[in-house]
């Protein structure tokens, strides 16, 4: 990325390996919807010129002075969201709270490239997890953003014969609907506007229902399926604020809420109506990003199958075609796009 909406591919020199860290041979890296807004708009944490991508998958190609524990060859997975290590939270493991956080693909260069550097204090901190046999580095890249998925679920304790509803039918919120059935959720509703998307998520097992809120009042519709009651688990897999209210309305009494999907900047106030929260005893959970140990999580999850990560992958592109692959994610013509340097 040279500049908010200028993407290039051109040649530049490899990274050097720093001492403690490594270098990976990107094989695969996947688009996610932030590396496309960061394109078009911009953010805080991207100073152009940066290499974009964060779900990463390769092989490790240069281990530097002092690196323990790793060797050249060895197929990996980048959790790349790296805290100081040092702060409160970051001792507790919830190293995606760090105030001092940086991430590659945006502080640091990202997978968007034939060469990835890895910063020694990832390395340090079990960022860099091994595929396990059978996982293919497509896949392997894909636990990137099911491990987000992973942390968003740790708040909202979904149990056995629960009813979920999965706002937005993305990969994010597919992976969602995944996660919950195998929690052992009895219904989950996933409401959409794209036929193609509800299709697919139909295709997810008889406890999933899907909604067409083109066609229906997603809240009307939930409110009728549940005599009443209200989903006990809403998640806002979209970055649509009216979403994040129609959450509240579908909502349970004390049930809970997870606000997923952010808003674009200056476009996040004035949707909650805080009252359904009080009145309901609602409780309402925000996710950001995850962490090293959900990222190992995710990779195991993938590699037993419990979820089939290759299934969800609709769109692959070599490096020099990575802007065929954006507007295949802005199109909504694909579920996950695949970027092969």
């Amino acid at each position: 990325m040279k500049a908010v909406n200028e993407m290039v591919v051109e040649e530049i020199p490899e990274p050097e390996v720093e001492p403690g860290g490594i270098l990976v041979e990107v094989k695969a890296c996947a688009i996610c919807g932030s590396d496309v807004r960061t394109l078009r708009h911009g953010s805080v944490h991207v100073t152009p010129p940066r290499v974009l991508g964060h779900e990463v998958a390769g092989i490790i190609k240069a281990v530097g002075p002092g690196t323990s524990g790793y060797s050249v060859g060895e197929a990996v997975t980048v959790a790349p969201a790296i805290g100081c290590g040092l702060c409160e939270y970051c001792r507790h493991g919830i190293t995606n709270m760090c105030p001092n956080l940086e991430t590659i693909g945006f502080e640091f260069d990202g997978g968007f490239a034939e060469v990835m550097a890895v910063p020694a204090k990832a390395v340090q901190q079990g960022h860099v997890n091994r595929i396990p046999q059978g996982l293919s580095f497509e896949e392997a890249a894909l636990a990137e953003p099911l491990a987000c998925c992973i942390n968003g679920q740790s708040f909202l304790d979904i149990r056995l014969g629960q009813t979920v509803a999965v706002i937005g039918a993305g990969v994010i919120g597919l992976f969602h609907t995944e996660l919950a059935l195998l929690k052992g959720a009895s219904r989950v509703f996933v409401i959409d506007i794209v036929p193609e998307r509800l299709e697919h998520a139909a295709t997810l097992g008889k406890n999933v229902v899907t909604i067409n809120s083109n066609e229906a009042d997603p809240v009307e519709e939930i409110l009728s399926r549940t005599g009443g009651q209200g989903a006990d688990v809403v998640i806002v897999a979209c970055p649509v604020g009216e979403a994040q209210n129609q959450a509240l309305q579908m909502v349970a009494r004390r049930g809970r809420v997870s606000l997923f999907g952010g808003l674009p900047q200056g476009k996040s106030k004035g949707y909650l109506d805080s009252n359904l929260i009080h009145y309901k005893e609602v409780g309402v959970f925000g996710a950001h990003a995850s962490t090293a140990a959900q990222n190992r999580l995710a990779l195991k999850i993938l590699a037993e199958g419990k979820i089939v990560a290759r299934r969800y992958i609709t769109h692959t592109y070599s490096l020099p075609q990575i802007m065929e692959g954006v507007r295949a994610v802005e199109k909504g013509e694909a579920l996950k796009v695949i970027i092969k340097p």
